[in-house]
């Protein structure tokens, strides 16, 4: 055996390729070299790890059910060198091959030596998709509202006085409280509340709190992201919000305590958008959004989290958006409701996505009310198009005067695509159950999502055409686990990340969330609760959900490099310039969706 030959080519093998030099020949000395002839069974019961140099072998399980097929690059026994436990598989060669064999001894040498090689077999042998990376420190960019406010609730009671509370801010040294009544948090008083509430409009020392108090003030969760609290504050111009650990009263958050800990946070962006007073303000605060993004990469903050940082800037130019034309237009006739559909209802937009919404009015679009929202959501789309957001090539968008519908006329709308479940209806429709209001009347919303779920629980009919129609495109895989590569409009060839991977996941899941009656929107929480409900099996949702991720991020890793070659951001991708890894984390994703579709197939299409 040549062992320079070896060390080539476990050079170029993940997870080996993280050796050095000298590594790999130690490593390479431990090898045995075989020859396998096409039609020759692999003996499988030593305990070694098998690693395919070249040549194809098929694995088959004790009832002669194809497995998969194994070609260069891929391992088999670390499955009995990890747990003991032996499966009665059988290996048979249909090329004409060499494998190399290391020893049990050598194996369990390299995984105690190198964690990281540990990792990569130990998640091989369990299936899961997490991704392969050094943990990271909380990233600036990503913090938790937790990170930087501890647990210190300041509390005074409504029927104390203000003297009292001007005493206790003294004493601990805040300039704010949370005011509870029988352990309930029923509002908020701060110190200028008690120069303007108080001494400005010379009320006695002994006014209650309850009287000159904020009530019902805004809250945000200590598990919420810090850029939450930015927009929030700058949204509602406050400057104090109570955090909350399971709706009980947890701390206070302050603009100072924000300040402090990362003044120079790119996220301050969403602050910059709600202070602008013209769209060309808006559209300058956007162009910053491209060298935002570039700097979460820089930073390595997840796919998952960087798209919630840029759906919140989506939402803050809307919201802005809609500040703006109620300035210019007046008052709004009647409450109304600014509906979000797809990859922003859901919060995990991409750089290159379009606009999809809608509007929910409390009064039917005739006469005053038509032509206020049509003045109202002209305007704001064609801001969103001047901030970078697209116009939506398939017209879902608030300015399409059939997308600017009363409750009523929400609901006759959905009840036609439930009760008469055409394929080409479903097709078109099924991005509207993916919805979330952005400004506007929640409590409309809320009317209309739930007489939604109200149509679609348990709904055989419904749930069998909407399946189907999850099961139009399958993952780009051939039956040997081979990529199967598409041209775009420019014949460059690759995956589509979004339609032949983000979106299939996107569609499976929201067929069991809509089939349970679970309103949450963004997919992996879809997960989440679909796996606490017993909806789906744990281990399903599990996989689903590190698929997702790993789809998430490899678009967003190609995003990044197509700004920094300022390229137009693409979502097709050359698995070629993968590494090993993230070949194998790509092709066990699409497997992952694969199953899943079969899953799908047989719990919802086979009784009709």
């Amino acid at each position: 055996m040549e062992v320079a030959e070896v060390t080539t080519f476990l050079a170029g093998t993940t997870p080996f390729d993280q050796l050095d030099h000298a590594q790999l020949a130690s490593l390479a000395g431990n090898i045995s070299v075989y020859y396998c002839q096409n039609g020759e069974t692999v003996q499988l019961s030593a305990e070694r790890l098998m690693i395919v140099r070249t040549g194809i072998f098929a694995l088959y399980s004790d009832q002669q059910t194809l497995l998969t097929k194994l070609e260069e690059g891929d391992f088999y026994g670390y499955q009995l060198l990890l747990t003991g436990l032996s499966d009665d598989d059988k290996l048979l060669c249909e090329e004409d091959g060499l494998v190399y064999w290391l020893s049990a001894d050598a194996f369990h040498q390299l995984r105690y030596q190198y964690k990281n090689i540990d990792i990569f077999f130990q998640r091989l042998f369990s299936r899961r998709l997490h991704q392969y990376k050094a943990q990271q420190q909380n990233s600036r960019f990503t913090l938790k509202i937790s990170d930087i406010v501890q647990a210190r609730k300041i509390a005074i009671s409504g029927e104390h006085s203000v003297q009292q509370a001007a005493a206790l801010m003294t004493e601990k040294r805040v300039s704010s409280l949370l005011v509870e009544q029988e352990e309930r948090l029923v509002g908020i008083i701060t110190d200028r509340d008690l120069r303007s509430r108080v001494l400005a409009a010379d009320l006695p020392a002994q006014t209650p709190v309850k009287q000159v108090m904020t009530a019902k003030p805004h809250t945000i969760d200590k598990h919420a992201y810090l850029f939450e609290a930015v927009q929030l504050m700058s949204r509602h111009n406050v400057h104090h919000l109570p955090v909350l650990d399971k709706q009980q009263s947890y701390s206070m958050i302050t603009a100072t305590d924000i300040i402090r800990s990362q003044q120079d946070h790119p996220v301050y962006l969403i602050g910059e958008i709600h202070r602008q007073t013209s769209v060309d303000g808006l559209e300058h605060c956007a162009s910053q959004v491209s060298s935002l993004a570039l700097t979460l990469g820089k930073q390595q903050v997840p796919a998952h989290e960087a798209g919630h940082i840029i759906t919140t800037i989506t939402d803050a130019l809307t919201q802005r958006l809609i500040a703006l034309a109620q300035h210019e237009l007046g008052p709004p006739p009647c409450v109304f409701s600014w509906l979000a559909f797809g990859s922003q209802g859901r919060m995990d937009q991409s750089l290159n996505a379009d606009q999809d919404n809608a509007l929910l009015l409390e009064k039917e679009p005739v006469g005053e009310v038509a032509e206020y929202f049509a003045a109202l959501a002209d305007f704001v789309c064609q801001g969103l198009a001047r901030c970078g957001i697209i116009l939506c090539p398939g017209n879902i968008m608030a300015s399409n005067s059939a997308l600017r519908l009363s409750l009523k006329g929400w609901s006759g709308q959905f009840a036609k695509w439930v009760t008469s479940p055409t394929p080409d209806a479903l097709l078109k429709s099924s991005i509207f159950f993916d919805l979330r209001v952005i400004e506007g009347s929640k409590g409309l919303f809320n009317a209309l999502q739930q007489d939604i779920l109200a149509k679609t629980t348990d709904n055989a009919l419904f749930l069998y055409h909407l399946a189907q129609t999850a099961l139009q495109r399958t993952a780009p895989l051939s039956f040997l686990r081979n990529f199967i590569l598409e041209h775009d409009g420019k014949q460059k060839k690759g995956l589509d990340l979004k339609k032949r991977g983000i979106s299939l996941i996107t569609d499976i899941v929201r067929v069991y969330a809509l089939s349970a009656g679970i309103s949450e929107i963004n997919t992996r929480q879809r997960l989440v609760q679909l796996a606490n409900q017993g909806v789906m099996d744990s281990k399903d949702t599990q996989n689903l959900s590190d698929a997702f991720d790993v789809l998430a991020q490899l678009r967003w890793d190609k995003h990044q490099h197509d700004l920094t070659q300022g390229h137009d951001v693409s979502n097709l991708l050359d698995p070629n310039v993968l590494s090993g890894l993230q070949r194998h984390q790509l092709k066990d994703s699409l497997t992952v969706i694969n199953d899943a579709q079969s899953s799908l197939k047989h719990r919802f299409c086979r009784d009709l």
